[in-house]
């Protein structure tokens, strides 16, 4: 069985990904790689998103990851 990470924008499906690269703004446009616990955002084919339900990032849009065992 694999696993999948959906990342979703306005209930479209933008990406499928087996990891996510989750990052975090730490100075005025500066955002860091981290792990999940810290993360406000994901980095998907070199854009940065806001996830919900984490701190807002000025500027990102706004995507719903899930996590899909098949």
């Amino acid at each position: 069985m694999s696993a999948v990470y959906t990342v979703a924008k306005g209930g479209v499906i933008i990406a499928r990904l087996k990891a996510l690269i989750w990052v975090r703004l730490t100075a005025p446009g500066v955002y860091l790689v981290c792990d999940e616990d810290e993360g406000e955002g994901v980095l998907v084919d070199g854009e940065i998103y806001h996830v919900r339900g984490c701190a807002l990032l000025p500027g990102k849009e706004t995507v719903v990851l899930d996590y899909i065992e098949e």
